[in-house]
């Protein structure tokens, strides 16, 4: 059996026997530290710190082991091990964000002033960190935006495309692309709707873009194609890249992603660093967005832009100038409940959280020791109403986006889909010995470029015509009815993991945390649970989970920080 036939759980001993025999003299010390690199790339790190002098000398002595650039399946970089694959990917992509960092544009400050005034209106006084963003993004082919939830990531993108437009004598070839079919079509529902509200010029507003795909749709991977059909060779037909959720895009897919564009083209990556990393190895947006700086001569160029220069100035790192932080959040206030945890658990603060849970004046949080099944059936209680009354598929699907069950873990989301199945079974809702009946919700698990159905896709079951189809939003607004025989693979959705939850917003957030703290149970995993929610968010389980996740930052093993940061040669 091969590695790439091999089961997941297999894979370790897999690789290991590899190695083993393409250097059947390698060092006990050296194969272990071989195998700790193989757990720690499936736990999502690139790389493996190697700091032990013995283990470090038994990995050079092996021909496997060669130093950066070598031709060998291990590359030792300094103290960190890496499979050449990955070093390469990690290195590329340091040097391409590198070159679009450092690719600008001569503009006039007075034109983005005028452009500015007519997108955003009169300059204020404060820094507005919304303008500072768009502005940057006339100056240098590289934007990165991080932000939380309410922010305004989106109304800024689009104002920032309307003064590319303003500012170019030619009509722009723009895309909007991101990691999941959930999260492009939220960002083009989202684009939609903060274009409908700013009232921008009609000959700007009609040359933005209206829709948005996967990156694997618009860079052309397809199964059994050993690389995408847009590469280096064959660069996207673009001026302007805007990429969403780029908390959720890995190291291999943020390498290909930007190896694809045109020498010419400006990038932007959205995203909130603070949430969850990708599910594949790397943390880049978490990387990208370590910092802001600014150089002398950009601060001068913002000030006569109109622009209060913001603080902090240095000359030496390869992004200074390409990352903004939008911290002022337009949906959650001082006074919101969800706001002011998701802060309190951002900083690591566990007794503010505890203060905050429990202090009556904040409505829209609370917590709950366990969750009964009733208790979430009946949170879905008016969804199926509308689905036996034979409501529209909009309404249905908006009745459904109220409320979501968010868990840590696979087991506990099988468990609790499992539970409201039973409990529409003994309503007479649906026949035990189907699995298909009206008002399943479902989550696809694959790509399939065939019926237009993407990782991350929630369809739902609704009677058509006599038989079940499943209704799916489609990027003009309206809904797709499919078979549930053609669809890709896909698992029932009235409960997803946390990391499913992803470019999604709820009314209502109610997370089921682990009975005991567990090294899964993060910070991060917490912070964007409590975020998915726009309205109410209950957390269930006991204290010492939370106080446990709150003190536990998920970290990523990468160089990439470092190169983008702190390496001049880039």
């Amino acid at each position: 059996m091969s590695a790439t036939e091999a089961q997941p759980d297999a894979l370790p001993e897999v690789l290991g026997a590899l190695f083993a025999r393409l250097d059947p003299k390698l060092d006990a010390r050296a194969a272990a530290t071989v195998h700790a690199l193989i757990g720690a790339t499936r736990a999502g790190h690139v790389c493996l710190p190697v700091r032990d002098g013995a283990s470090l000398r038994a990995l050079a002595q092996s021909p496997l082991t060669g130093r950066a650039g070598d031709y060998t399946p291990l590359i030792l970089d300094g103290d960190r091990l890496y499979f050449a694959r990955q070093w390469w990917q990690e290195v590329e992509l340091a040097r391409r964000l590198a070159a679009l960092a450092g690719t600008r544009e001569e503009v006039d400050p007075d034109a983005v002033r005028g452009a500015l005034d007519t997108l955003f209106g009169p300059a204020p006084e404060a820094l507005d960190r919304q303008r500072l963003a768009a502005a940057l993004a006339a100056r240098t082919h590289l934007t990165v935006i991080s932000g939380g939830p309410g922010t305004g990531k989106t109304t800024t993108v689009v104002r920032l495309l309307a003064l590319l437009c303003l500012l170019s004598p030619r009509p722009l070839v723009m895309a909007m692309a991101a990691p999941t079919g959930k999260a492009a079509a939220r960002l083009a529902e989202s684009m939609r709707a903060s274009r409908a509200s700013l009232q921008l010029p009609a000959a700007v507003a009609e040359r933005l873009p209206e829709s948005a795909q996967t990156l694997h749709r618009l860079l052309g991977v397809l199964p059994g194609r050993d690389a995408p059909r847009h590469h280096p060779g064959n660069p996207l037909p673009l001026d302007v890249l805007i990429v969403d959720e780029a908390s959720m895009v890995d190291l291999s897919l943020m390498h290909d992603t930007v190896a694809a564009l045109p020498a010419h083209a400006r990038l932007i990556l959205l995203g909130d660093r603070d949430q969850l990393s990708s599910v594949d190895a790397g943390a880049v947006l978490g990387d990208v967005a370590a910092l802001e700086a600014w150089r002398a001569d950009t601060l001068d160029w913002l000030v006569r832009c109109g622009l209060p220069a913001p603080a902090g100035a240095s000359d030496a790192q390869p992004l200074s100038d390409c990352v903004v932080f939008l911290t002022h959040s337009h949906r959650f206030g001082e006074h919101s409940g969800i706001g002011r945890l998701a802060r309190a658990v951002n900083a690591g603060d566990a007794d503010a959280a505890c203060r905050l849970l429990d202090d009556s004046q904040f409505s829209d949080i609370g917590m709950a020791v366990s969750l009964a099944a009733a208790e979430h059936y009946r949170e879905r209680a008016s969804y199926f109403e509308r689905v036996v009354s034979g409501a529209p598929p909009a309404e249905v699907f908006a009745e459904f986006l109220r409320f979501m069950l968010l868990c840590a873990d696979r087991g506990t989301v099988e468990r609790l889909n499992r539970d409201v199945e039973t409990q529409l079974a003994s309503g007479g809702l649906r026949d035990a010995a189907s699995d298909w009946y009206p008002g399943r919700a479902v989550m696809v698990r694959e790509n399939d470029y065939g019926v237009r159905l993407f990782n991350g896709d929630i369809g739902i079951a609704l009677a058509h015509e006599g038989a079940l189809r499943v209704y799916f939003p489609d990027a003009d607004g309206g809904f797709r009815a499919i078979s549930p025989a053609r669809l890709p693979g896909h698992e029932t959705a009235f409960a997803m993991t946390v990391h499913k939850s992803q470019g999604s917003e709820f009314d209502t957030v109610w997370l089921v945390m682990p009975g005991q703290p567990t090294p899964l149970f993060s910070r991060q995993l917490l912070y964007t649970a409590i975020t998915r929610a726009r309205r109410q968010c209950r957390l269930v389980g006991p204290r010492e989970t939370l106080r446990a996740a709150c003190g536990q930052l998920a970290g990523r093993e990468s160089g990439l920080g470092d190169r983008l940061w702190f390496d001049s040669s880039q």
